[in-house]
């Protein structure tokens, strides 16, 4: 028997200091997905191939470790790392011929991050990695099973 995957969305409450953590999430979350697609353009225009998932998942590490990029640091690697693998499945795409090459992501469009572990819903509030008070939610019915995986997003 196949399982069953359901999928909520609720609306979000965060106060003023969640709001400012999330912000962070989203801008980190943007600036890797660029970052390494810029990175992956420039190898392929100069030597026709580029770094995979694994190659530039090394690359991210070292550039948490660097100074000017240590504010990565503040963000949940779970989360970087699925940016990262989101670029991978559009490049694969892209030369499979299944969809167009992949765009820069800009701040003015709807935004999102998922969390992949260490995220869970009890009494009306979510609780991800770095919110230990978890944020507020208006849970309009009510939750059922495990939850899998977390995506957060913000439309403009």
């Amino acid at each position: 028997m196949a399982k069953i995957y359901k999928t909520y969305k609720y609306r979000m409450y965060p106060n003023k200091e969640q709001e400012h953590v999330l912000a962070r999430y989203f801008g980190s979350v943007r600036f890797v997905y660029n970052h390494f697609l810029a990175e992956r353009k420039r190898q392929y225009e100069e030597y026709g191939k580029s770094d995979d998932y694994y190659a530039q998942s090394k690359t991210l590490t070292l550039l948490k470790k660097k100074e000017e990029f240590a504010w990565l640091k503040e963000i949940n690697a779970q989360t970087l790392q699925f940016s990262l693998r989101c670029l991978e499945t559009a490049y694969t795409n892209f030369f499979r011929g299944r969809a167009k090459f992949p765009k820069f992501k800009a701040k003015k469009n709807r935004s999102s991050f998922t969390v992949l572990q260490n995220c869970s819903i009890k009494d009306s509030k979510i609780f991800i990695p770095k919110f230990k008070q978890g944020i507020k939610i208006k849970e309009h019915r009510a939750f059922q099973g495990n939850v899998r995986n977390m995506t957060i997003s913000i439309t403009p």
